[in-house]
């Protein structure tokens, strides 16, 4: 069906990573280490009702996701930005939020299971 339900790009990751060197693993586990407190400040603009600092937040980790092929976190990501920018409401964040949680672990384990990093 559509993006929201792919999980991992894996052209994009394995493209990122070329041949997983020692500085792609590096770079990839500072990303793993990051997301969960970037996450954590995003729910923290959402809770306060805060539209700019929440489209940032969802911006960043927009970004970051979307450079390992972390489909499932960058795709609702992009929800809540547009949605906090074009439409000035956080409005069903705190679900999207929750979603990109769960892929990203979800996605931290399949990769780590397929690509052993």
């Amino acid at each position: 069906m559509g993006m929201e339900n792919e999980l991992i790009d894996w052209e994009q990751l394995d493209m990122m990573a070329d041949g997983y060197t020692p500085e792609f693993v590096e770079i990839y586990r500072d990303f793993l280490d990051q997301t969960p407190e970037l996450l954590l400040t995003l729910e923290r603009h959402i809770i306060e009702g805060d539209l700019n600092g929440a489209r940032e937040a969802a911006h960043k980790i927009k970004g970051s996701s979307a450079n390992f092929g972390f489909l499932g976190v960058s795709a609702p990501m992009f929800l809540i930005e547009v949605r906090a920018k074009e439409e000035r409401t956080l409005e069903g964040a705190a679900d999207r939020l929750s979603e990109a949680r769960q892929n990203f672990e979800r996605a931290r384990a399949e990769i780590h299971e397929k690509r052993g990093i």
